[in-house]
């Protein structure tokens, strides 16, 4: 059996890879381990091992002494809740071990050494581009002249279980909706750190260590994005602290009551948060005379589309057929736990017939994306489950979806979005390099033809921020200019839609602008909005929350070719998942002979 291809995130920049020595305990915290497991697929970095046994040094960064016993406390409240579930404890920063096979050419077996001297005399025959230490500062100096780009000692504050990190408690105790994480160098006699690369995620305000450990998942692909960041050439080869910033905060008992106190209270809201996420999406389409402008968007007069039962409608895409406004959504079925996508067909009189399911698979499926290039209809979906983005091909529009070929293979990319620009075509989706959320970086790739094949962008990734990185609908003109809408998924998922001006888009360069944000406050009991679409004179949004009354939804009828089938297909679904259901079909089937 084949391997799998996966398609890869980064354009290679250099002839050979940076080979990076790691010296250290073959015991190191998981994210460490996941760094050397994520640059198997890489092609810029290649990381060796050499074990030795050291004492590393704590962080020189002190924490006050009134802070270790919140930090404690919490941790050990969240390793006894977890416990009670069934569920370990396996953060980035508790205890993995490194792969077997990374100690070089010249060795078959993996010595633990003690010696420095050792250590560095290995070390000259691996020939390094640069080292990373954990131990001891003397030892970081010591190897900082082996290789070309010195030595990163790793500091504590990247591998205590407890207080690493402790500067991520400041966004919860100050309210904002998003953190910063960035990897850092701290030279000696520098006036400030040099960050080498960074993201920033959604705060996650009831658990402080849940928080640092989701914004610790990132530090893999932030270290590998640091190591192929660096020159061809190094200069001075010195020792430099890898840390992670930002710097942590002053602290006093006091702050640390009121930490203790702000977590008990939104732990107390977290019901409501709870009930709030079972609420619907439901689709939204203003008024033409009305339109969402992207300078200033705001919702006025408008209808709403809401999906029967506890199913509902999101994603939605637009297609002009010929005068014919035809409406592609995601539609979460909830006998199934599944989505798939659904057709509607927006009549002039203010009504729609509901055409039915188009698309079904094994897997989830969402975020629709429908458009007709050289004479024939084309679709992508969000298929992350299969680990791939597909192109699909009708020819009994708009049904009778065939998969012609995958655009992208072995990565999970969510929201995939295409874009036909000055003859090539450009693919933006959001892809979690190494279990973080994956609204956080947008990647793009590019192609001189629609089916491929699709390199990564030089750029890549384009943006590293949840509040405006994950694609929300087809990118636009208007007013002369080209927009990419946008998810500001801060505090929770699919909190606003954010509009970006694209000021430059070719197949090396890329930027863009945020313009403004439309946030769902047009209604009360809403608390999301996260794909906006246009087509000829229509425009659609999705919006989570208590749907309008009656007297402002779109009326749906059913297309009476399409009702049996989806009847038939979520029975036989139900009698799929209920042994019930099994049996009862079994018993009534020799009623059918």
């Amino acid at each position: 059996m084949t391997a799998r291809l996966r398609t890869s995130l980064y354009a290679r920049r250099r002839a050979r890879p940076l080979r990076v020595v790691f010296v250290g305990p073959a015991r190191v915290p998981r994210w460490l381990a996941c760094s050397f497991e994520l640059s198997r697929d890489r092609d810029d970095v290649e990381l060796l091992a050499v074990y030795a046994e050291a004492q590393a040094e704590p962080s020189p960064r002190r924490l006050p002494l009134g802070l270790f016993p919140f930090l404690w406390l919490e941790r050990t409240l969240l390793r006894l809740f977890l416990r009670l579930r069934g569920r370990p404890m396996e953060g980035p920063l508790t205890t993995g071990t490194l792969p077997a096979d990374l100690h070089g050419p010249a060795t078959e077996d993996a010595p633990v050494l003690r010696d420095p001297d050792a250590i560095r005399d290995r070390l000259s025959t691996l020939a390094p581009d640069l080292v990373i230490c954990m131990g001891p500062a003397a030892w970081g100096r010591a190897f900082a002249g082996v290789a070309t780009h010195g030595c990163w000692l790793l500091d504590g504050d990247l591998r205590d279980p407890v207080r690493a990190g402790a500067a991520l408690l400041s966004p919860i105790l100050e309210g904002h909706d998003a953190t910063p994480i960035t990897l850092e160098l701290s030279r000696h006699g520098a006036a400030a750190p040099e960050v080498l690369a960074g993201s920033w995620g959604a705060t996650r305000a009831v658990s402080f260590s849940q928080h640092r450990d989701m914004a610790f998942l990132k530090l893999p692909a932030l270290l590998l994005r640091a190591i192929r960041d660096l020159p061809d050439t190094g200069g001075t080869a010195s020792m430099a602290r890898l840390q992670v910033g930002p710097a942590p905060i002053r602290w006093n008992m006091g702050m640390c009551v009121h930490a203790a106190w702000i977590a008990l209270r939104l732990l107390l809201q977290s019901g409501a948060r709870r009930r709030a996420t079972h609420q619907p999406w439901y689709v939204l389409m203003p008024d033409a005379a009305d339109p969402v402008l992207p300078e200033a968007p705001r919702i006025g007069a408008s209808r709403a589309l809401v999906a029967p039962g506890k199913d509902y409608w999101a994603d939605p895409f637009l297609v002009d057929d010929d005068g014919r406004c035809l409406l592609f959504v995601e539609e979460f079925v909830d006998a199934r736990n599944q989505g798939v996508i659904a057709c509607l067909q927006i009549l002039d009189d203010g009504t729609a017939i509901n055409l039915g399911t188009v698309l079904d698979e094994p897997f989830h499926l969402s975020y629709p994306q429908v458009f007709r290039w050289e004479g024939a209809w084309y679709m992508t979906v969000e298929s992350y489950e299969a680990d791939r983005v597909s192109l699909y091909r009708t020819t009994d529009f708009p049904r009778g979806w065939t998969r012609v070929c995958d655009l992208l293979e072995g990565c999970a990319c969510v929201d995939p979005t295409l874009h036909h620009h000055d003859g090539h075509w450009y693919l933006f989706g959001n892809v979690s390099e190494s279990g973080g959320n994956p609204s956080d970086e947008l990647f793009l790739f590019v192609a001189d033809a629609l089916e491929g094949p699709y390199r990564p962008h030089p750029a890549n990734p384009l943006v590293a921020d949840v509040r405006s990185a994950r694609p929300a609908g087809r990118l636009f003109h208007h007013g002369g200019r080209l927009w990419r809408p946008a998810q500001c998924c801060a505090p929770v998922y699919g909190a606003a839609v954010v509009f970006n001006e694209v000021i430059e888009l070719d197949p090396e360069r890329y930027r863009e602008r945020r313009s403004s944000q439309l946030d769902p406050t047009w209604a009360p009991d809403h608390d999301g909005c996260h794909t906006f679409n246009a087509a000829g004179r229509w425009q659609v949004l999705d919006a989570h929350g208590v749907p309008p009354d009656a007297a402002r939804r779109m009326p749906v009828t059913d297309d009476p070719a399409a009702r049996s089938p989806r009847i038939a297909s979520r029975v036989s679904h139900v009698m799929q998942q209920s042994r019930l259901g099994l049996l009862w079909g079994a018993s009534l089937w020799p009623w059918y002979l």
